[in-house]
């Protein structure tokens, strides 16, 4: 093994990288854009809902005559005005109105009705709710006073929910469930273009034959492009994780209530560390498989069918390892993929079980030695190296 060789190897693919447009797009512009862009016009366009919703949810539809009258101050209070139309549920379906009420002819039923997929019929609906339940808890508590007794008797104690995870921990497990999965998704899709143009496409430009017959021996020449391809792909999950942080902390989801707990996501150097140190096997993996896949392929076509099918495959495992309720032991920290997810997820909770984050990065580390002698051995077989 000579360094030297292997480091000029390695200098020449990386140049070719950069002079490549669709590997700066897949590698860089899509991680360090898709992010920001998505986050802000998401929030953008979240906040121009929730705001032309609260301007639509001011109508309530009624049939005239079919509700208390004490019920008219009630409602007009919530800040709804009535609209007296011939059938509620049709009113209400037809947009004729935000939401309906109705109530039986005893008294005992009152319904609200409103139109599930509009979110303005829904916090419509929920306002008129909350206002006839004051008023239905007001009555009661009249009644009592009128019968001597305490309001207590009807409420002896409350019930309360408290979370005791804290909104670090929150704000990990949301960012969680979805950082394994892109950013394995897309360190495999930006080291596609790098891995088929160091093998497939200089087969097509007639250049490997020339790289073989240098001096450098072959075991050089592979390790170099595998570095080349893994530096490519590490990158890209740099930039990804850094765009993603940065959207959720600075460039700002506009969701209410979750502004907090996204601000407290750590980034302190321990976790920033421990994700890195995560991703790294997984990108020597992705790496050396892929390579050794598109050494296979005649063209550069040909290899794109044969690595689509590799990263479709890396979804579901990605995908699934950022699941609630999915928990990493040391039996499922050793199926590839699956287990960087959890772990990423774990990682940014503050809650990392040092077994089996230890079984994680060492079956990822067999799994990268693995893609590598793969690698390795089908840059050697004179049958694939130069299959045309």
């Amino acid at each position: 093994m000579n360094p030297s060789v292997i480091f000029t190897v390695l200098h020449k693919e990386i140049i070719d990288l950069l002079r490549d447009r669709r590997t700066l797009l897949s590698m860089v512009i899509l991680p360090v854009v898709v992010f920001p862009l998505v986050f802000g016009v998401m929030g953008r366009f979240m906040g121009d809902a929730e705001k032309k919703a609260a301007t639509e949810a001011t109508t309530v539809a009624i049939v005239k005559g079919s509700i208390p009258d004490a019920f008219t101050p009630v409602i007009t209070r919530s800040g709804l005005k009535i609209v007296e139309v011939d059938n509620v549920a049709t009113a209400v379906e037809n947009k004729t109105a935000a939401t309906g009420l109705s109530v039986s002819s005893d008294g005992k039923l009152v319904n609200v009705y409103a139109e599930g997929t509009r979110q303005s019929s829904g916090l419509a609906a929920e306002k008129l709710r909350t206002a006839l339940t004051e008023y239905r808890d007001l009555l009661v508590l009249e009644k009592l006073k009128a019968a001597n007794l305490d309001a207590s008797v009807l409420k002896p104690f409350t019930v309360k929910r408290e979370n005791v995870a804290s909104e670090r921990k929150m704000g990990g497990f949301l960012l969680g469930s979805m950082l394994g999965y892109v950013v394995i998704l897309l360190m495999f899709s930006g080291g596609m273009y790098p891995s088929i143009d160091m093998a497939a496409g200089e087969k097509e430009r007639k250049t490997l034959e020339a790289l073989i017959a240098s001096p450098a021996r072959r075991t050089d020449i592979v390790l170099g492009k595998i570095l080349a391809c893994v530096a490519a792909i590490y990158a890209t999950a740099l930039l990804t994780t850094a765009s993603l942080f940065f959207s959720l902390k600075r460039g700002g989801i506009e969701m209410k209530g979750m502004e907090k707990m996204f601000g407290n996501v750590p980034t302190d150097p321990q976790t920033i560390g421990l994700m890195l140190l995560t991703l790294l096997p997984v990108a020597v993996m992705a790496g050396a498989l892929m390579l050794a896949i598109s050494l296979m392929a005649r063209s550069f076509k040909e290899a794109q069918s044969y690595l689509t099918p590799l990263i479709m495959l890396v979804i579901f495992p990605s995908l699934l390892g950022g699941l609630p309720g999915m928990e990493l032991t040391p039996v499922l920290s050793l199926i590839p993929i699956f287990n960087s997810s959890q772990l990423l997820k774990a990682i940014l909770q503050g809650d990392v079980p040092m077994l089996s984050f230890a079984i994680t990065n060492v079956a990822n580390i067999v799994y990268a030695i693995i893609c590598f002698v793969f690698a390795v051995r089908s840059f050697n077989n004179e049958s694939v190296l130069f299959r045309t």
